[in-house]
């Protein structure tokens, strides 16, 4: 098995990098639809006629 991938710790380095990217990917998605869920709320307070203090 060690020919094949180089070494015994193979397992634990491919699963450490599998969770890894997991991790990043879930933050990534998370942090688009936050930001898609803050986009639409300013929408609807400006629609209502609140306007932001920095877009004057």
């Amino acid at each position: 098995m060690n020919e094949i991938f180089g070494t015994q710790y193979f397992g634990f380095i491919a699963s450490s990098f599998g969770i890894t990217l997991f991790v990043l990917l879930a933050i990534t998605f998370w942090i688009l639809w936050t930001h898609r869920a803050r986009r639409k709320a300013l929408a609807k307070l400006e629609a209502a006629g609140i306007k932001r203090a920095s877009s004057k």
